[in-house]
């Protein structure tokens, strides 16, 4: 089965555009636009349906990272194991060590490089399964 990813992204067109490339590499998305709609969506759904989340950083009512330490800190059986990566404009060595520090497992800089997304998740699910 495909993987199921809830990508967060708070600017409409650039969701679009993530989630039209996501599932042309065969992934099942769904869409939260905001930190808190993605902790809602993430704590209320069942455990083992989301593999990926891919939370943007900067946005509106919960920003990534509060969103991402939420997500860990929560009951939800998944909490722990959910992947989690960063998407954002911000590349550099201080922005990628907030990522982790609140508890993301990767980051992808924006503007997004197909290949080298790809590869990042691939990594990262490959490293969930084991």
């Amino acid at each position: 089965p495909a993987a199921r990813v809830l990508l967060v992204e708070d600017n409409e067109r650039n969701s679009e555009i993530a989630a039209a490339l996501l599932e042309s590499l065969g992934l099942t998305v769904e869409c939260a636009f905001d930190g808190q709609e993605a902790l809602d969506k993430f704590v209320s759904s069942a455990p083992g349906e989301y593999d990926l989340i891919l939370m943007d950083v900067q946005m509106p009512i919960m920003d990534g990272y509060t969103a991402s330490r939420a997500i860990r800190a929560s009951s939800h059986p998944s909490a722990k194991t959910v992947a989690v990566i960063a998407m954002t404009a911000n590349a550099f060595v201080d922005d990628v060590r907030e990522a982790l520090a609140a508890g993301m497992d990767a980051h992808i800089a924006k503007p997004i490089v197909v290949n080298k997304m790809t590869d990042i998740i691939q990594d990262v699910l490959d490293h969930k399964r084991r």
